[in-house]
């Protein structure tokens, strides 16, 4: 298995309700899924997003880890 280096770019729509991908990371922090917004590894404005890191994660978990994205994406915004 590969430890490092291994990531997956999610670009979040920037049409219809956009989401702040901070507190997107936060809240999934709180469902138990570390991922970085794409917002704090630039320097300029971009369409929010995630960066998931992979490489040190076994399929099982991953499959968790994306259930458990899907359900917090499926909440409504808050306003």
């Amino acid at each position: 298995m590969i430890t490092a280096g291994l990531h997956l770019l999610v670009s979040l729509p920037e049409t219809g309700p956009v989401r702040d991908d901070r507190q997107l990371a936060g809240q999934l922090l709180d469902a138990g899924v570390v991922v970085h917004p794409l917002s704090w590894h630039r320097s300029g404005v971009g369409p929010p997003g995630l960066v998931l890191g992979y490489a040190a994660t076994t399929p099982d978990r991953l499959n968790e880890a994306v259930a458990r994205i899907a359900a917090v994406l499926a909440r409504p915004l808050n306003r």
